[in-house]
């Protein structure tokens, strides 16, 4: 992590307020380090309950067998966003240090965040393959090492995101997100066991029922996704974000499917949002 990920005056380390300036990288990202990032909008916490419920079942594949105070870490996250103004950016729950103590660390803080634009939203974004897998799929685990070079070649080919293929040849999901194909007004995306359960996955596979299409969980070939209509990545930060082209291939983005899910979703988000401000009123 570098200095530049922590945005905004204050973050917490252990349910206590300190100005960024005291804020330690090296500390908030010692391994094992489990994580969530969790987009506010409108002063709400989206999703917070999945999110910290993900975070516990990372905990226990890293090995920890302590539980989250899930209301009191509810309670930071309002007092955070308080206390730093803040109506719409991404927050960062890091839980590290138990392996040492009976307490383990606990920080919360805002991090450099970038939402897609509303061009992007309507008319796609370009993403490359890259081989690489990951070791614990299911446990959101914070190792930098796994997502440097991959970076690096997102930043040489100007990519939003990279799809990362396994050594079988299948495409499992984003290094941070996941992702669905269309084909014959069917949806697909690679099973649970291969990927992290991303919480906007979760909700869009809900949703994708929910509009009377059917879905499947299934191993995804580079083959296969090179010839499907459609594509989408589906993250905390890019929600339902269109793929225009994976590796200068080009694909539909204006496809009734992905078009449907799109409106629904943010209709979704808009109501949970509408109904947490109204409770918190």
């Amino acid at each position: 992590m570098s200095h530049r990920e922590i945005e905004k005056s204050y973050f917490l380390l252990n349910d206590h307020l300190h100005a960024v300036e005291e804020f330690d990288p090296h500390q908030a990202t010692r391994y094992p380090s489990v994580y969530e990032v969790i987009r506010v909008i409108d002063g709400v916490p989206l999703f917070w309950e999945a999110h910290l419920d993900r975070m516990q079942q990372s905990l226990a594949l890293a090995g920890a067998s302590f539980q989250l105070n899930q209301e009191n870490l509810r309670r930071q996250m309002d007092l955070l966003i308080r206390k730093n103004q803040v109506l719409n950016h991404n927050l960062k729950v890091v839980v590290n240090h138990w392996d040492n103590t009976l307490s383990p660390d606990t920080y919360l803080f805002f991090i450099t965040t970038r939402y897609p634009s509303d061009k992007d939203l309507h008319q796609g974004v370009s993403v490359i393959l890259h081989p690489a897998e990951r070791k614990n799929p299911n446990a959101k685990i914070i190792s930098t090492s796994f997502r440097a070079p991959i970076l690096k070649a997102m930043e040489s080919t100007g990519a939003y995101e990279a799809l990362l293929v396994n050594q079988a040849d299948e495409v499992t999901e984003g290094s941070r997100s996941n992702f669905f194909v269309i084909k014959q007004n069917v949806f697909y995306t690679p099973p649970a066991a291969q990927v992290l359960q991303g919480i906007t996955r979760q909700v869009v596979m809900q949703l994708v029922h929910r509009l009377g299409y059917q879905i499947q969980e299934t191993t995804i070939t580079r083959t296969f996704l090179l010839e499907s209509e459609s594509l989408f990545l589906t993250g905390t930060s890019p929600g339902v974000l269109p793929i225009q082209k994976v590796n200068g291939h080009s694909f539909s983005v204006t496809l009734e499917p992905l078009q449907n899910l799109q409106g629904l979703y943010h209709h979704f988000v808009q109501t949970y949002v509408d109904i947490h401000r109204s409770s918190a009123d």
